[in-house]
């Protein structure tokens, strides 16, 4: 039987939980919105204008580069919160953990606008691919602490199989680079097979926690 915790601990268990929240929702929601940032505005004056329609098409690399971003943050944010959903309490080292993760968050749009600019060139995809895979190893490490440390129940099969895969894939694309950018992003599109490989994950194991 859990020990009884003071009305005082449990106030300051509520604090630090609402506070973390708060400070990631608001990371998220910044990383999101400055996305938009990343795609150039075209600069046309007189007879310049004329040629808005092929700078709008030259510029759908960086668009394609904003909605991956998108994509890519919103799953990272609804992952986050299904883990804080089951989280009974926060120590430092989680708490550590999370900035470095949200760090990574906040710098996602940088490497985006590099690959929508320069996608093309190798430096470009390994630099989005290795902040994605950095996301996805920390995300891992938050959540094997939080079970080791007691913090929450034991991850289930398919939440591993998100951790694992996720950077796979993206470390995969990082050797893939150094032969041919455009073969290392379209690598990515494996992402498309992980929810599926979960949903089988829980099938096969349907008594593990969330």
């Amino acid at each position: 039987m859990s020990p009884q915790r003071s009305p005082e601990s449990l106030s300051q268990q509520e604090f630090d939980y609402d506070r973390t929240v708060a400070l990631s929702d608001g990371v998220f929601a910044i990383a999101l919105t400055i996305l938009v940032l990343t795609i150039s505005f075209p600069e046309l004056t007189g007879a310049g204008r004329g040629r808005l329609g092929t700078e709008l098409e030259h510029r759908a690399p960086q668009l394609t580069a904003y909605a991956l971003s998108f994509a890519v943050i919103a799953l990272l944010w609804l992952r986050h919160h299904a883990f804080f959903r089951v989280l009974k309490r926060i120590d430092l080292t989680l708490s550590v953990f999370n900035l470095t993760y949200l760090a990574l968050i906040a710098f996602l749009p940088y490497p985006t606008r590099l690959l929508g600019v320069y996608g093309d060139r190798a430096i470009s995809v390994i630099a989005y691919a290795t902040t994605n895979l950095l996301i996805g190893l920390i995300a891992g490490l938050m959540r094997l602490h939080a079970a080791l440390a007691g913090l929450s129940e034991r991850p289930s099969a398919d939440v591993w199989v998100w951790q694992i895969t996720v950077p796979a894939v993206f470390l995969l694309s990082i050797v893939l680079a150094f032969l041919s950018p455009t073969a290392a992003k379209w690598s990515w599109l494996l992402l498309a097979f992980v929810p599926r490989l979960a949903r089988k994950a829980r099938r096969t194991n349907p008594t593990a926690s969330a």
